[in-house]
């Protein structure tokens, strides 16, 4: 999707928060901001993509700051809460019949795309989501598209005929609820699940470095770093890999960025958007409530 005054304010309000948090000399603090303003300045226009703004605003805050990431630290104190959360929910899971645990499954990584490590607007959780939240799926917290039926189809019919999913990664906080439904793919399923990472930070998005990390590396077949920062896959940066995503038999997308640049690009594989839509922009254009998870 294109960008909307909306999205400016959001994407500069991150830029915001994000250098509140590292800069404390309030005269500096607003010295960058402006220079940052200005380099954001040049990607207002109709034909500018969300996810270009977003990575260039990020990439020259970082450069502002002369930081090479700005997100390790929260990273490094809270992935683990994300991991035993989410390993409550796959607890929960277990036993289940099929295509329950792969519903959870799922919802559990629609839910991940909810939290955000700051207090940004696309802020939909408080704490990475656990067992408790998947349990109020649709009463406290709203369901936007659950097209769950549909994928569940598509699936089986991909562990009859055979094929291949990309899986475009977001957040590394969703990585651990990512797991739960690649290993549901790959054991349950027999489907192989390539990876799709970044080779540097974008906010606080999964890097090849992750995978191996987290241990999600071990579950699939194959790791694609897209070689940058970007908030996204793009067709002019990465034109091999979307002729790839053209035969795949299916492409997972994580997380509002991603998505909003994918339904403006769709590769000719079928596409599962898994996502949360905290905001008016992303209400209007899927046809779902602000808020809710889809």
């Amino acid at each position: 999707m294109h960008v909307t005054p909306y999205c400016v304010a959001c994407a500069l309000l991150k830029r915001a928060v994000e250098l509140e948090m590292h800069e404390e000399d309030y005269t500096r603090k607003l010295a960058i901001y402006r220079k940052l303003l200005e380099a954001v300045n040049l990607y207002i226009g109709p034909d500018i993509e969300v996810a270009e703004l977003a990575t260039v605003s990020f990439r020259r805050l970082k450069a502002l700051l002369d930081r090479k990431s700005l997100y390790e630290e929260v990273i490094r104190r809270d992935l683990n809460k994300a991991i035993s959360r989410a390993k409550s929910i796959e607890d929960s899971l277990t036993g289940k019949p099929l295509d329950e645990r792969i519903a959870g499954a799922l919802r559990a990584a629609s839910l991940a795309t909810g939290y955000r490590p700051f207090n940004t607007l696309d802020k939909l959780l408080a704490e990475p989501p656990s067992a408790v939240d998947l349990a109020a799926f649709g009463t406290s917290l709203k369901i936007g598209r659950d097209d769950s039926k549909q994928v569940m189809d598509r699936l089986y019919d991909m562990r009859r005929d055979g094929g291949i999913v990309y899986y475009a990664f977001g957040s590394v906080f969703e990585l651990p609820y990512d797991a739960i439904l690649i290993k549901l793919l790959r054991d349950e399923l027999g489907l192989g699940v390539i990876g799709i990472a970044r080779s540097e930070r974008y906010e606080d998005y999964v890097t090849a470095n992750d995978l191996e990390a987290v241990g999600v590396a071990d579950l699939l077949a194959e790791v694609i770093d897209i070689g940058s920062d970007a908030a996204t896959i793009t067709k002019d940066d990465n034109e091999h890999l979307y002729e790839q995503l053209n035969e795949a038999s299916l492409v997972v997308v994580k997380g509002d960025v991603q998505t909003l640049y994918f339904h403006n690009n769709p590769p000719r594989a079928p596409v599962l958007f898994l996502f949360a839509a905290p905001c008016a922009v992303l209400s209007k254009l899927f046809n779902v409530p602000e808020k809710s998870f889809n």
